[in-house]
């Protein structure tokens, strides 16, 4: 889940025959040239997912990025993981430090302090926010031909200062992370259109450089009664679905996941999300369905509010990719629960690169 409605001022959707116009690209760097063909291999990467809830506010280790960190990589080194997913991190130090708030006591985010604990591996970060003067003088569709100005949610110019990190123990702003074991070339951020302006829903992709080159893309989409627009009428949560299937395409070079807010397909217990991710199950293989399997459902990834260390049967959190899973684990040690409200996921999945 996101602990505030995130958003973007750019929601443009048509009343009367719904008009989406995707997604965002920000392309930080272009494919890398290939001067020659490549032939096709197929080979295994292992990719864990997160969202360890590492901001400050309702977060159960919400003061603890060292703690935090320190957990990510032992995991990733003890499960053999080439690839992390992260969502609700801490990153971009300079964004939000000592220099911003004097009664700031760290000096590293979390982000930079996995990258540290990590040596060999490389980090990509993408916040949710995005700087508050283009949040202005947006309009929306209320009807056929007619549009209201979308209001700014706040009135300053500071407006990205409500996403810093929160608490004297936490620097940096609020975002999303890959962490690539060796290095990674290409790297593409995303923003989807969401019904809130303020924070934006995001999604990140890089391209391995070092062993299977492999594309690895996270996202983390709008929760569940957060993604209905009155004004335009329509789930955003499910268009966001959409497009990130547009950008990874035929994913037979890829794995994504993350933090989707939504049951699978054939949960029971949420009727309402019965179609959100099915474009997605139509298209790709997600984690827990194996090489063969089609049941598109799948064990619990959220911990108990309440009794926080009791596993319930909800699952938020995904990998998917084309071809299928050699192996998938939710990672069920209660000690986890103290770090987040999420289990992390990982998976053996079988890429075609070249």
């Amino acid at each position: 889940m996101i602990r505030r409605g995130i958003g973007s001022a750019l929601a443009v959707a048509a009343v009367a025959g719904l008009v989406y116009t995707g997604a965002v690209v920000r392309d930080s760097a272009g494919p890398a040239p290939r001067e020659e063909s490549v032939a096709a291999t197929t080979s295994t990467v292992k990719v864990l997912t997160w969202n360890v809830c590492g901001e400050s506010g309702g977060c159960r280790a919400q003061n603890q990025p060292d703690t935090q960190a320190a957990r990510i990589a032992g995991l990733a080194t003890a499960k053999g993981a080439d690839a992390v997913f992260l969502q609700e991190v801490c990153g971009n130090d300079a964004e939000n430090d000592k220099a911003h708030d004097p009664n700031k006591t760290a000096d590293k985010s979390l982000v930079t302090l996995l990258g540290e604990k990590l040596p060999g591996w490389s980090v990509a970060f993408l916040p949710y926010t995005r700087p508050a003067e283009s949040r202005f003088g947006t309009e929306v569709p209320v009807a056929p031909g007619a549009t209201v100005p979308y209001p700014p949610r706040y009135p300053a110019a500071q407006a990205t200062s409500d996403f810093r990190c929160r608490g004297k123990d936490l620097i940096g702003v609020q975002g999303i992370a890959v962490a690539v074991k060796g290095t990674f070339g290409e790297r593409q951020d995303y923003e989807f259109h969401s019904p809130k302006p303020g924070l934006f829903v995001k999604a990140l992709c890089v391209r391995r450089t070092s062993g299977t080159p492999v594309r690895l893309c996270t996202g983390h989409l709008t929760p569940k009664g957060e993604d209905q627009d009155p004004r335009a009428g329509f789930s955003y949560r499910a268009e966001q679905v959409l497009r990130f299937g547009e950008l990874v395409g035929d994913g037979h070079d890829t794995v994504f996941g993350g933090d989707f807010n939504s049951r699978p397909p054939d949960d029971t217990k949420s009727p309402e999300d019965s179609t959100v991710l099915a474009p997605l199950y139509a298209k790709y293989r997600e984690c827990e369905q194996g090489a063969s399997g089609t049941a598109r459902k799948g064990s619990g990834t959220m911990w108990d509010d309440v009794a926080q260390d009791q596993r319930t049967d909800r699952k938020y959190d995904y990998l998917f990719t084309k071809s299928s899973f050699g192996s998938c684990e939710v990672l069920t040690d209660p000690a986890l629960a103290a770090l987040s409200d999420h289990l992390p996921v990982i998976g053996t999945a079988t890429v075609t690169t070249g």
